[in-house]
């Protein structure tokens, strides 16, 4: 069964409001946004539909070199997305949405707090050999979910990992390299 807050969606840009530039990756621009309805969050048995959580804070991602997709690369798209919410340890992926604008096509996903990266600038040493152990663990059971995929992730570095800090979880993103495991990367 299909958990009500794992159904991605077509997502409309009228819906999405304060976009803010964030941050620049290798093949991406990272917004943030205020969804206005929000996520799918439990079935109404009663009312026979499902309930949203209303607005809440999410990232943007601009996918770069879309003007050239091809069924390929929606078929790419598809399964990445279906990893990102098919596991608790990947940082979830709500749909997607088009910039009426310009006609770039977003990934719409779960805000996380911080990288791996920057919490260890900030942390390092306050940080424990156990939470330092626990990191890793999270880290090498996100792995063990994307290979039970038959995936592999191709762009793993302190960037991509990502802390959630109200339930202490760590999670891995940026499945734009993720592919088959019997695929050489081209």
């Amino acid at each position: 069964t299909l958990l009500p807050n794992k159904i991605i969606e077509w997502i409309s840009y009228n819906n999405l409001q304060n976009i803010e530039y964030l941050a620049e990756g290798g093949f991406s621009k990272i917004y943030t946004a205020n969804w206005i309805d929000g996520k799918y969050i439990k079935w109404d048995s009663k009312e026979q539909q499902l309930k949203r959580l209303g607005t809440h804070k999410v990232i943007l991602k601009k996918l770069e070199n879309v003007e050239n997709a091809n069924q390929s690369w929606f078929e790419e798209a598809k399964s990445h997305l279906t990893i990102s919410n098919k596991w608790p340890r990947i940082v979830n992926c709500f749909g997607l949405t088009q910039d009426p604008s310009n006609g770039n096509f977003m990934l719409v996903l779960y805000i996380m707090d911080v990288n791996l990266r920057e919490y260890l600038q900030q942390n390092y040493s306050q940080l424990t050999w156990k939470e330092r152990i626990q990191i890793t663990v999270y880290i090498i059971y996100a792995l063990k979910d994307i290979h039970g995929e038959n995936a592999i992730h191709r762009d793993l570095h302190s960037g991509n990992i990502l802390h959630l800090q109200s339930n202490k979880s760590w999670n891995i993103s940026d499945l734009g390299f993720c592919g088959p495991a019997d695929k050489p990367l081209k």
